[in-house]
């Protein structure tokens, strides 16, 4: 079920650029977030949580995983929670 409301989301959102990976997110620059990286802003991130962010299971987040993410609730915007 969690697949599904994901990949409805993917098909359904088209404001991907709205939350574009951040420098502070993205340390190394490749345009993905680790889940390393994404523990940095959102220290509470669980592998299970994680797990269900990266919704092609190639260990990275990028940034339509991240706008899902936002958009579901999954993690808070950090261009409004600061």
């Amino acid at each position: 079920m969690k697949n599904e409301i994901l990949v409805a989301a993917l098909m359904t959102s088209v404001a991907f650029s709205a939350h574009a990976m951040s420098a502070e997110i993205d340390t190394d620059g490749d345009g993905m977030a680790s889940f390393a990286e994404l523990q940095v802003s959102y220290p509470e991130l669980t592998d299970e949580v994680f797990g269900d962010i990266d919704t092609n299971g190639d260990g990275l987040v990028d940034d339509e995983e991240m706008a899902i993410a936002i958009e579901l609730g999954n993690l808070a915007d950090p261009e409004t929670d600061s």
